[in-house]
């Protein structure tokens, strides 16, 4: 029995669910991407940020378009809904919700372990950023990428032990 029947809801109702949950999803990621990119806007204000060579600056650069790309990919949604409201084309704003929060995921993952690769390599010089972030970079691709097409969904939920039964 499917998950839609089991929960007794309409097609309209399920893709209702699905929206919402999907907001959700992107609100919580949101809130790290904006503030790890006011982070990074603000920081040409500081003094030590004239000293960076010309590599740093670059990876900054990067760094800096990288996250004001990935909040545009996050409002996104909401703008191919604004667009679509009323049109009765729910499906096609789930689905491309669904598409575009994978990809914000992954953008995170990118965003957060270059943001410390950047720093390590400030503070201790290219090899320390690359011997820290690289590695970092692989367990994002690896916990965002990897662990979700592996792990083995479960059919039903499992039935934990009563307390008189341990």
């Amino acid at each position: 029995m499917s998950v839609h029947h089991e929960r007794n809801e309409s097609v309209e109702e399920r893709l209702d669910r699905n929206w919402n949950e999907l907001m959700q999803e992107l609100r919580v990621m949101q809130t790290g991407a904006q503030i790890l990119a006011a982070f990074l806007v603000v920081l040409p204000f500081q003094t030590g940020f004239t000293s960076l060579d010309h590599a740093e600056r670059t990876f900054y650069l990067v760094l800096l378009v990288f996250s004001a790309l990935l909040i545009v990919l996050l409002i996104t949604p909401v703008a191919v809904h604004r667009h679509f409201f009323g049109q009765r084309v729910k499906i096609t704003t789930v689905h491309m919700g669904h598409v575009i929060s994978k990809m914000v995921v992954l953008g995170v993952g990118i965003l957060v372990a270059g943001s410390v690769w950047f720093v390590v390599q400030v503070l201790y010089g290219t090899w320390m950023g690359a011997f820290i972030g690289a590695p970092m970079m692989l367990v994002v691709v690896f916990l965002l990428v990897i662990l979700p097409r592996v792990i083995k969904p479960r059919s039903s939920v499992p039935i934990l032990p009563t307390r008189g039964a341990e």
